[in-house]
């Protein structure tokens, strides 16, 4: 299909089973070094800055393997570095946010979307040609889906509390 694009590693199945695995992957080192980052910001911006130059290691890979390199980078080395740094640093800060509030305050919920952003970016990354690029996409997109992450842990924040604060405490009496 036209504009449609093309799965490198050969087909849509082996992209979902690496994608997930780097998800995966992702998700288990940040659970791994939950004790580390609870007491520094250090683990997490060293996890989050190894994630994001894996990240986008494999987008440049895909793009040198199958020479899709998008001519606007070639044309504009300045405009190029700043896009692959505000994609680092968006990438990072997917790692570092979600680290701090499983580590800092037990939130899951960011846990669960750094795996699905980890999964739809790795998937999106490892297709080349089509229409636009995965990673002009995801300027646009990143950020929507930081807040969108952000936003799922305050509802599991309120919801924890409304929980301590209503249910479990809520009964209790004071005989």
């Amino acid at each position: 299909m036209p504009g449609s694009p093309d799965p490198v590693l050969g087909n849509w199945l082996l992209t979902h089973v690496v994608a997930v695995a780097a998800a995966l992957g992702t998700v288990g080192v940040v659970y791994a070094t939950r004790a580390r980052s609870a007491r520094s910001f250090l683990t997490p911006a060293l996890v989050g800055g190894g994630y994001a130059l894996a990240t986008l290691a494999v987008w440049t890979a895909a793009r040198l393997a199958t020479d899709a390199v998008p001519s606007e980078l070639v044309e504009d080395p300045l405009t190029a570095a700043g896009f692959l740094g505000f994609s680092f640093l968006l990438l990072a800060g997917f790692v570092v946010v979600s680290a701090l509030l499983f580590a800092r305050r037990g939130l899951v919920a960011p846990l669960v979307g750094l795996f699905g952003v980890t999964e739809l970016v790795w998937w999106a990354f490892l297709h080349v040609r089509g229409e636009t690029d995965a990673l002009g996409m995801f300027l646009f997109v990143g950020p929507a889906l930081l807040v969108l992450l952000l936003v799922a842990a305050g509802v599991e924040y309120a919801g924890r509390w409304g929980w301590r604060r209503f249910v479990r405490d809520g009964g209790r009496s004071a005989t």
